[in-house]
This record gives C-alpha cells, sequence and structure tokens, in this order.
C-alpha cells in the first residue's frame, strides 16, 4: 500500500470512529457509472429522518392479528432495518379508542414520531361511492384528455363492443402479475383476449405488471419477461411498474433507496427494449416513497373528485368503483391527459 493510501485509509478510520462517537453512521452506496459500466461507491452519512406514511386515525376489526407495527408502513431513506414502535397500551381484541403514538429510529439516531388514534370497532367495513362511466365522460371529458378503464382478470369477460360504444378511448390492461414474494410470474388469464378486444375495436392499449420485486435484479428480469411473452409489437407500447405491497413492507427490510431502484431497474429495462416506461401510485405514496428520479410518466391513483397531487402525471385513476354496461362488477376508470 502506497503511503498516499494510508494517509486515506486512516483518515476513514478517524471519521468513523468520530461518527461513532457522536452516533452517527456511515453507509457506502454504490453508484452506476453508466459510462464505463463500473461502479463506484460514495461513503454517505445518514441524517435525513425516516419517514411514517399514517393519518390521524388507524381502523382495525376486533380481534385484528396482525403486527400493528409492521401494518403501518414507515422507512428509512438508507437503513434497511431502521426500529419500529408503538408507544402508549391498546387492546386489538376489545372495541375502543386508544391514544398512541408510532415511533421510527434509524441507525444513525434520526427519529420520527406520529400521534395517531387506534380505533378498534366491532364492524369495520369500508365503502367508496360507485361512478357510472358516462358520468366520468361528462364531468372529465374535452379537447385535451381521453377517458378510459384500467382492467385485469378480475373483470373477467368484457364486451369491448359495448365499451367502444360508450366512449372507452383506451385501456390499460394487466399482461401480468407475480404471484407474491419469491414467487413466479405469469400471465394474467384474460390479457390475450382483452388487448384483442381492444384493438379490434379501435381502442387505444397500455399495458402493466403487477410486482412482488425485491431486487434489482428480479425487476429487471421482470420487464424482459414481458418482452418475451407479451407477443405483439411491443415497440413504443406504455408499460406501467405497478407495486403497492406496503402492508408488507417493513418487514422485507428495504430502504426508500432500495425500493425506488427496484422500481428503476424495470423501467429502466422497459426503455432499453423499446417501452415507454410508466410508474403507477397513490397520491400518498408518490408524494412520500416514489422519487421517479428520471422523470418517467406516472399513473396516479387518486379517488377524488378533484385530485391535489402537485406532482406532474399522465394519466390520473379517479376511482376504483366504475360501472359501465358490458363489465360485471367495479372497474377502473381512468382519464389520460
Amino acid at each position: 500500500m502506497s503511503f498516499n493510501k494510508k494517509i486515506v485509509v486512516l483518515i476513514l478510520v478517524a471519521i468513523l470512529l468520530i461518527l461513532s462517537i457522536v452516533g452517527l453512521t456511515l453507509y457506502v452506496v454504490k453508484n452506476k457509472n453508466t459510462k464505463n459500466n463500473e461502479t463506484p461507491t460514495e461513503i454517505i452519512a445518514d441524517t435525513t429522518a425516516p419517514i411514517i406514511i399514517l393519518d390521524d386515525n388507524y381502523v382495525v376489526k376486533t380481534g385484528y392479528n396482525g403486527n400493528l407495527v409492521n401494518s403501518i408502513m414507515s422507512a428509512d431513506d438508507i437503513d434497511p432495518n431502521p426500529k419500529r414502535e408503538i408507544l402508549g397500551q391498546y387492546n386489538l381484541n376489545v372495541a375502543g379508542e386508544y391514544s398512541l403514538t408510532y415511533k421510527i429510529t434509524d441507525a444513525s439516531g434520526n427519529i420520527a414520531t406520529k400521534d395517531f388514534i387506534l380505533k378498534v370497532r366491532d364492524n369495520y367495513t369500508t365503502s367508496q361511492s360507485s361512478i357510472a362511466f358516462q358520468d366520468a365522460v361528462t364531468k372529465y371529458k374535452n379537447n385535451n384528455t381521453r377517458i378510459g378503464i384500467d382492467v385485469s382478470k378480475w373483470q373477467e369477460n368484457i364486451d369491448w363492443v359495448k365499451m367502444k360504444e360508450q366512449g372507452v378511448e383506451f385501456a390499460v390492461i394487466r399482461m401480468g402479475y407475480q404471484k407474491g414474494f419469491d414467487e413466479e410470474v405469469a400471465i394474467d388469464p384474460y390479457f390475450k383476449q382483452n388487448i384483442e378486444g381492444c384493438l379490434n375495436n379501435g381502442i387505444s392499449v397500455a399495458i402493466y405488471f403487477s410486482s412482488y420485486a425485491k431486487t434489482e435484479e428480479e425487476a429487471k428480469n421482470q420487464a424482459l419477461w414481458i418482452r418475451d411473452n407479451i407477443g405483439y409489437n411491443y415497440v413504443n407500447l406504455s408499460v406501467a411498474f405497478d407495486w403497492e405491497n406496503w402492508s408488507s413492507f417493513n418487514s422485507l427490510k428495504m430502504s426508500l433507496t432500495d425500493i425506488n431502484n427496484i422500481a428503476n431497474s424495470f423501467m429502466n429495462e422497459c426503455q432499453n427494449i423499446g417501452f415507454k416506461p410508466m410508474l403507477y401510485g397513490s397520491k400518498k405514496y408518490l408524494e412520500s416513497v416514489w422519487n421517479n428520479s428520471n422523470n418517467y410518466p406516472v399513473w396516479l391513483a387518486h379517488y377524488t373528485e378533484k385530485t391535489n397531487y402537485s406532482g406532474s402525471y399522465k394519466i390520473w385513476q379517479i376511482s376504483e368503483t366504475g360501472i359501465i354496461d358490458g363489465i360485471t362488477g367495479y372497474v377502473d376508470i381512468d382519464v389520460m391527459y
């Protein structure tokens, strides 16, 4: 080892010693250099507090047997395994309201807290008002918009002739999905007939993939799987990445950096293939989790009459309880700009 390298090593050791005394953790982050494919490392200090995605009230049904700490999504930007805890007394088997504090602490001692009311209820159901597709057309259709739907096997057999007749201008179709964490991927059983129904009736098409990817390599391979299995001319086809398994996120030991790298791995590979990548997310998670560092188009989910999401978006999913003749049950309704 040269004299200069020894000096650098000694300096780094001294810095680590000082930071360990004050309780600050250094993290080594790999950054890919796209020019020469090398992976230089960057040593950074974590000074950012974690996040907690939690409203003022959190409601569960009496007898809830999940892990409440992990059910409430929280994360750190770098630390994959921060300390999470709920402060206060509560009983999931006894109906009532409990004043609690959620606390998360990363390895560098950065802390975030959120006071909330845990409501344990004997009868707990959620509901959303349905919206007729024609009402959505009346409300949101103009010279700058198109009105459409997004579908998967849950809508079963769709009458695409009726979709066209009623003004459906585009559809986002689930092409494939992962069956769970570390599970195989599969083509949506209704994908073929859905995409053929759209193309045969002059309805524009985009697709999405529901992912449980836990690594960048897994996400990249899912994009390649789409290329190998779609069976259609995929050039210029919009492909949305849909990762929304937030109730399991805490137990996966991933940081916000990790999940964003996973999304970018999928979308970057889509772009390399010739797809048009798109990121799907709810307003809450687009604002708190996804950084979308490459500025890919966004497919926003926000079930309200007028969204107050401040970021840019290409498609707005306005409802998951849409009603239209030709589909049994509910369907998601979307506005494209």
